[in-house]
């Protein structure tokens, strides 16, 4: 009797087990994606390092730089065309002249300047300090733009001091000694008085939008940062309570990893078509540039998803050769003698 009841028990223990670890391993099916996602978000869109070493490449790209040097051609022809219907008809024909010629020298100018090395480093910093900016300012740590009286406000301090730095730094290099311009810390009320007409000492904060306005893009950045930072714990956890609670732990790490790899698989077909919608959805003069960007954002997802699936064939190739069945043993054998 008592051992009747030994063996029922265990078999509730058991039966609750398998019931735990299916859970698990179904709840880490659809984290595992989301993981992918989570990390990839971490990592580009809101890292300013991994959104610059993301981005900067692009602009290597012959869409790109074909897309710019039209934009530039066309508002220098505009211009030249504007320019001579002012002139009398006898000098009309010689400003066609030159201002065709002038055209192709700035499409020249504009392909010699994209591939310099200096446009690439402007290229990097401007896209690094306007992500960090915008990442400053969802935090509520920026310098730049801050709340102040109900108002967002661009403090121009900040930017001042950058060009004094700037100024010294050339001023040193002039002259071949050290020049330091002290750094303003505010502005005398005479100073903006002269520049703005009035009496006020913060003429070096432009008034942007309400404070209010920011407070919901900043609940959601920091919902977001949260709901990322969680997935990623969870993912390794529910992995690893799957493999602990299973009675059977070889069959659920084939479901983990077949279920996983499926989902990826999904998620990515998914990303994929999402692309091309977006891409669809831009001018058709422009969607080249607009998918040399989307697919530049968007590698180093695509990157990861790879390795998951490799990783998932993987460790479901080994865990199903490992197994004791006649084929997988047969397979075994086969190896040996080979």
């Amino acid at each position: 009797m008592a051992t009747g009841e030994y063996a029922s028990s265990r078999d509730r223990w058991n039966r609750a087990r398998r019931v735990v670890a299916v859970t698990l391993a179904a709840a880490f099916a659809v984290l595992l994606p989301a993981s992918i996602t989570s990390a990839w978000m971490r990592g580009t869109i809101l890292s300013t390092s991994g959104y610059v070493a993301a981005i900067t490449p692009a602009t290597a790209s012959p869409a790109v730089r074909a897309a710019v040097q039209d934009a530039v051609t066309s508002q220098v022809d505009a211009a030249f065309s504007r320019a001579g219907t002012a002139l009398p008809p006898s000098a009309r024909a010689l400003a066609d002249l030159l201002g065709t010629r002038l055209v192709a020298l700035a499409r020249n100018g504009v392909s010699q300047l994209m591939a310099s090395q200096a446009f690439q480093r402007w290229w990097a910093d401007a896209n690094r300090l306007v992500h960090s900016q915008l990442i400053s300012v969802l935090n509520g740590d920026s310098a730049l733009v801050t709340a102040t009286g109900g108002e967002v406000v661009l403090n121009l301090l900040p930017l001042v001091n950058d060009v004094l730095h700037t100024v010294s730094g050339q001023l040193s290099a002039m002259t071949g000694r050290a020049v330091s311009l002290p750094p303003v810390t505010t502005t005398p009320a005479a100073t903006c008085h002269a520049i703005t007409g009035t009496a006020s000492s913060a003429c070096t904060q432009v008034p942007l939008f309400p404070a209010a306005a920011l407070t919901g893009p900043r609940h959601v950045y920091r919902l977001v940062v949260t709901t990322l930072s969680l997935v990623l714990v969870l993912t390794p956890l529910v992995f690893a309570g799957a493999l602990a609670a299973s009675p059977r732990r070889r069959r659920t790490l084939l479901q983990m990893t077949t279920g996983g790899t499926l989902t990826v698989l999904a998620v990515m077909s998914a990303v994929s078509w999402g692309q091309s919608s977006l891409i669809d959805q831009a001018a058709p003069r422009y969607q080249a540039v607009t998918g040399v960007f989307v697919h530049a954002l968007t590698a180093g997802f695509f990157t990861m998803c790879t390795w998951c699936v490799a990783g998932g064939f993987a460790i479901t190739a080994i865990a199903l050769l490992s197994a004791p069945y006649r084929w997988t043993a047969a397979i075994r054998a086969a190896i040996r003698i080979g």
